[in-house]
């Protein structure tokens, strides 16, 4: 899941820090800090992945250099008190890779450059892992100017930008914190991912999570080296809460998918027993009589009775009970979902006046933990359902299958019982022509090939004269290319014995 980090710094002259500082920290690189006469070097700093400087057009190209524009700043600043710089602070979704960073921060930063026409310096920090930090822990440090870019002298303007003065800030910073929001949500969709983070505060958003508290580097530390701190504690069971309540409707969700992939294999599973019990071979006859019969009659099908036993009955009726079984744990988890959004609503204060215990939570967390018990069994009830389904209805198909392999009777009602045709007693039954044909071809497999590979062909020729024969008993058979010249000459002859009678 997507996380969203937005946060704005200010970088002060009083509180004893350096632009100059800043920069080569963040950037990786050794820089000279000309007020004070001194060289940071932080060339040793893994993990910087990626730098860029951003400025206006017609920007003083000295001013794209990192170590000459924050030695300026620091020159154009004067006061004692003096804000050097600000920095937006950012964490990057773990679900995009290098390039996808990339192109975010510059979106990011051109955007800021275009609003406020001032220097942007970034890096893209990676996570320290070996102090302990998250391996997901992406961001980047944004550090801009507070001046911005005269665009006729392409210096700094002579006064300071207001936009992130006393009176303004926060309206400014909270128009930030959405388009950044706007611009990772974008980013995220463009990576094929469906998550999106949101810019408002939990109270904002009314989902009924719980902010943590900011913990701060001393805290960090201590807890990179396993110490726990009261803030610590208290942030990690924020924590716990939240994802049990961030849970509860992707169980829920969850359950609505498999009752409906169930219900879909339940009716799969009919569909394939009712196709499985109404199968049927046809039959055929061989008597003159039927023969003779117009064609429509001739391929009337007769249906078998639908196979029966006592197991098949009793699979059949565990079918239909589970099938209402799922049906019933779909009913269940939607009174448990209403009762859960109430629950919500109605969340008393974990503490009274922030000091002392409110009984009222206490049984509230407890009816929540029995919800979540309830979802939890109930899950495992469908999953149970689900996996019966599947073997009963294996039972079912196998139980058919056994039972059409068994031989029936067919009882006699007052008619001749039908018997199945073969090639001798459809030889019987051709025409003249049908047996010539026949007979040439026998022959010209003979003379062709011999043993067992004349009977495979002749095998098959006669199956398909049978085939022939009920489709259409007076069906019309190819003439054989000899039997065609053999004609031919014929015809030839006869108009050479008129030609010399005349």
């Amino acid at each position: 899941m997507a996380i969203y980090h937005f946060s704005v710094k200010t970088i002060s002259r009083s509180a004893g820090r350096s632009a100059v500082a800043c920069s080569a920290y963040r950037s990786g690189e050794k820089l000279i800090d000309e007020r004070q006469g001194k060289e940071q070097d932080y060339t040793r700093k893994t993990g910087v992945e990626f730098t860029k400087i951003y400025a206006p057009e017609n920007t003083n190209p000295e001013l794209l250099d990192r170590n000459q524009l924050w030695n300026t700043v620091e020159k154009v600043e004067r006061r004692k008190d003096a804000n050097l710089a600000r920095e937006f602070e950012i964490a990057f979704p773990h679900e995009l890779n290098a390039e996808q960073r990339q192109e975010m921060l510059n979106e990011l930063c051109q955007e800021l450059v275009k609003r406020h026409g001032v220097i942007v310096d970034a890096a893209i920090h990676a996570p320290h892992t070996q102090s302990g930090s998250d391996e997901r822990n992406y961001h980047a440090h944004i550090m801009f100017t507070g001046r911005q870019i005269d665009l006729e002298t392409g210096d700094f303007a002579k006064k300071r930008n207001r936009d992130f003065n006393k009176e303004n800030s926060s309206q400014t910073v909270n128009q930030w914190r959405e388009t950044f929001a706007d611009i990772t949500n974008k980013h995220l969709a463009r990576a094929g991912y469906l998550s999106e983070v949101d810019h408002r505060s939990y109270a904002d958003q009314d989902n009924g999570l719980q902010a943590t508290i900011h913990e701060g580097s001393k805290v960090t530390q201590l807890r990179r080296q396993g110490i726990d701190t009261e803030i610590s504690l208290k942030n990690d069971l924020i924590k716990q809460q939240n994802a049990e309540k961030q849970r509860l409707p992707e169980i829920l969700k969850g359950l609505e998918q498999e009752i409906s992939l169930a219900e879909s294999k339940i009716s799969k599973y009919q569909s394939e027993i009712r196709l499985e019990a109404s199968k049927q071979p046809l039959r055929a006859t061989e008597t003159q009589k039927q023969v003779e019969q117009p064609k429509s009659q001739e391929n009337r099908l007769e249906r078998k009775s639908e196979p029966s036993s006592p197991k098949l009955k009793q699979l059949k009726d565990e079918l239909s009970r589970l099938e209402s079984e799922i049906v019933q744990l779909k009913r269940d988890s939607d009174s448990a979902y209403n009762g859960y959004i109430e629950l919500q609503k109605n969340k008393p204060q974990e503490k009274l006046f922030g000091l002392v215990p409110n009984p009222k939570f206490s049984a509230w967390k407890e009816k929540y933990s029995e919800l979540k018990h309830e979802f939890d069994q109930k899950e495992g009830d469908l999953k149970l359902a689900k996996s019966l389904m599947a073997s009963r209805s294996d039972d079912i198909k196998k139980e058919i299958m056994r039972l059409r392999s068994q031989p029936t009777i067919q009882p006699n009602i007052g008619r001749e019982k039908p018997q199945e045709l073969n090639f001798n007693s459809v030889y019987r039954q051709l025409n003249h022509e049908q047996k010539q044909a026949y007979q040439s071809i026998k022959s010209v497999l003979e003379q062709k090939i011999s043993g067992s590979e004349l009977d495979k062909k002749l095998k098959q020729a006669q199956q398909a004269f049978v085939a022939k024969f009920k489709e259409n008993p007076n069906f019309e058979v190819p003439k054989l290319e000899s039997q065609k010249q053999r004609e031919q000459e014929q015809v030839r002859g006869a108009s050479k014995s008129k030609g010399i009678e005349r």
